[in-house]
């Protein structure tokens, strides 16, 4: 509980400071003229699951804002639902100003979502993310997240009917073609942006099933591995 009191503690103080910085912004007039973004790097579990801290792929953990005020341009109150990741960002903020791309960057530009309320043409529902200590890789759409992990069987939820992810649908006849598809997007990123941690062996192994096998799921072996899909996620952080 005082962890918790010191963690909501902090998260007003932050709020409270928001709310200086869009004072001084409109007591120097340049508010209507200003994009203000407020976004972090990862979040906490704050008991969910019976966890603390960070970097598992919950929600709590691995599901970031990303708030925008752009007056003028952006109506308030607009929700984007479609699955965005970190490296969108700075391609974005550039769309909404107009200006070039830089073509180095891995990013999407999904400034017409926030313009128009309209994907941008081409654009694919999913975003991945990793785990820095090379734990587990993730591909997740505004639906379905699918998790394959270093040490543990892959997962496998629907965030709509279960949004606290407590039923891994991985082993579901039903889900056997969400898997297929989130498992090749996720290849084709780990591919195309050379993954280091899609090549760890039962990584690479459960990749590889859940995108192309139609035969019953073997698990692979597992160095020094004695847990399960859900202790796989629901352990401490790094």
């Amino acid at each position: 509980m005082e962890n918790m009191a010191r963690y909501f503690g902090m998260v007003k103080c932050i709020d409270d400071n928001i709310g200086k910085i869009f004072d001084a912004l409109r007591g120097a007039g340049v508010f209507k003229n200003t994009i203000v973004v407020f976004t972090s790097d990862h979040g906490d579990m704050c008991g969910e699951h019976g966890l603390v801290n960070k970097g598992v792929p919950f929600e709590a953990s691995a599901r970031i804002p990303f708030l925008i005020a752009y007056p003028g341009r952006i109506k308030p109150g607009l929700v984007i639902r479609e699955a965005l990741g970190t490296v969108d960002f700075k391609p974005t903020l550039l769309g909404l100003l107009g200006l070039p791309r830089d073509e180095r960057d891995e990013g999407r530009d999904a400034s017409a979502f926030f313009l128009n309320g309209k994907p941008p043409q081409g654009w694919i529902d999913t975003a991945f993310s990793r785990n820095a200590a090379g734990n587990w890789l993730m591909a997740v759409s505004s639906r379905y997240k699918f998790v394959v992990y270093r040490d543990a069987t892959p997962s496998l939820f629907d965030l709509q009917q279960d949004p606290f992810e407590m039923k891994n649908l991985f082993s579901e006849p039903q889900s056997r073609e969400t898997v297929r598809s989130l498992a090749r997007a996720l290849n084709s990123y780990s591919r195309d942006f050379k993954e280091p941690y899609a090549e760890q062996p039962a990584i690479r192994a459960d990749l590889d099933w859940s995108a192309e096998s139609s035969g019953p799921y073997v698990a692979p072996q597992r160095a020094n591995s004695k847990r399960t899909a859900r202790s796989a996620t629901t352990e401490d952080s790094e």
